[in-house]
């Protein structure tokens, strides 16, 4: 391996580890010590090569980013690997105890004796990636249609709803609005050729379907591409249109996009959950404008249908603080859901409650107040480590930028309510 390689693999490996989101720390701690044996390697190589360049012999021609790869916030990152490490050290326990620990019920055997061990754990794996392959493929439409809303909760859609709430302001919110939005949605998701993979419709049903009528709410000068129209006959295969409202069924929807979810680019995947969620965020306005409507979808209207005005606030602050990544930087084992939903409960019936509901109210506050939230949660004591390792855990799998969410964390200790929940934390 030359040394270019080597210097790109480490650097790769970094990266890659930021996207780690295995439970057990034996594969953090081994990927620590793998990483340090690469550096011991990379290092012993690199006084190979300055000593050739020092006898006037070149080894090869660096081949990497020197500005990019000599940067050490690029290897740290949002402190994860530290952030890890010193979980891992919090009872002082040695490396050596640790990989016991973590390694016990193999610690006596051979290398041998391991690989067949891990062979056999293998084919176990084997047998039961095929045993779901073949129940996802075999489930019936209702699995999907009973999960699906389930799946989506675990989903951070704060920058879409954010991003709605700005394209309201900008605009009248009409219902001829609110029916452009809807077609504009489907269209943005069918030019991903989210539907390449549906079986061809027939000539008939192509012409069947309405499309004319979808077609009527774009803009005048939108060309479509070429498989447009058929993409769309195929999306209405897993959807109905009712009073003008467009309605995925969630049961074909799921049954058609799960067994071949693999094959989708990354943006298509976030696609194909997107449309789901903007047509909820469109009908629920849309049944504003006709209550009639409400019959033909299922949506609670958080703001409007429940008599207490704060529940899409403690709604959405409970499902943060349930979410995994809260268990894993908890200072006490205690702090669960039960004193999650009295933690938000008591905040909302504080002396605070007011600067909270009003800057709920502001689409573009939301995020940042539950980062404040959050980091007062760190100056209490509640939850530990960096701002950015928590902001890292909690923003994962979204577009949210890390950075700026830690910022908004770190901001949480000036704000008036802190003192409040610095004082909070108790246990019954």
């Amino acid at each position: 391996m030359n040394f270019s390689i080597r210097i790109s693999k480490i650097f790769e490996s970094r990266v890659i580890y930021e996207l780690l989101k295995e439970d057990n720390p034996a594969v953090y701690l081994l990927f620590v010590l793998c990483n340090r044996l690469a550096l011991d390697g990379a290092i012993n190589h690199g006084k190979e090569f300055l000593e050739d360049l020092k006898n006037g012999k070149l080894p090869e021609i660096p081949d990497y980013n020197v500005k990019q790869v000599t940067k050490h916030e690029n290897y740290t990152r949002t402190g994860k690997m530290e952030y890890d490490m010193t979980l891992m050290a919090k009872d002082n326990e040695k490396i050596g105890e640790l990989l016991y620990k973590l390694f016990k019920d193999v610690w006596d055997l051979t290398t041998k004796d391991l690989y067949f061990d891990n062979d056999g754990k293998l084919l176990v794996l084997i047998d039961q990636i095929k045993s779901i392959d073949s129940a996802i493929q075999d489930a019936p439409a209702s699995l999907y249609e009973n999960n699906l809303p389930n799946i989506m909760k675990r989903i951070d859609w704060t920058e879409v709803e954010e991003e709605y709430q700005k394209e309201k302001k900008r605009n009248c919110v009409t219902m001829d609005w609110l029916q452009e939005k809807q077609e504009d949605v489907l269209k943005d998701a069918l030019e991903l050729d989210i539907m390449h993979h549906a079986d061809e419709p027939s000539t008939q049903y192509i012409e069947s379907v309405d499309y004319d009528y979808h077609r009527s709410f774009l803009p005048h000068s939108y060309t479509p591409p070429t498989f447009y129209k058929e993409a769309y006959a195929k999306i209405m295969k897993l959807a109905k249109r009712v009073k003008g409202l467009f309605i995925p069924n969630l049961g074909e929807y799921g049954k058609h996009f799960a067994p071949i979810f693999y094959k989708f680019r990354p943006e298509q995947k976030h696609a194909i959950f997107k449309v789901i969620k903007k047509m909820e965020l469109i009908h629920k306005d849309m049944v504003k404008e006709n209550e009639e409507l409400g019959q033909y979808i299922n949506i609670e209207n958080e703001e409007t249908n429940c008599d207490d005005k704060n529940f899409a606030f403690k709604k959405n602050m409970k499902e943060l603080l349930y979410k995994q990544w809260f268990s894993k930087v908890k200072t006490d084992k205690r702090y669960d859901k039960k004193w999650i939903d009295a933690f938000v409960e008591d905040l909302m019936n504080s002396e605070w409650h007011h600067i909270i509901e009003e800057e709920w109210q502001k689409s573009d506050k939301r995020l940042s107040l539950k980062a404040n939230i959050i980091g007062c949660l760190k100056v209490a004591g509640v939850i530990d480590g960096s701002n950015l390792s928590i902001a890292s855990a909690i923003v994962k799998d979204s577009d949210i930028d890390i950075k700026t969410f830690a910022s908004y964390i770190g901001r949480g200790a000036k704000r008036p309510f802190c003192e409040w929940i610095v004082e909070y934390p108790k246990f019954d």
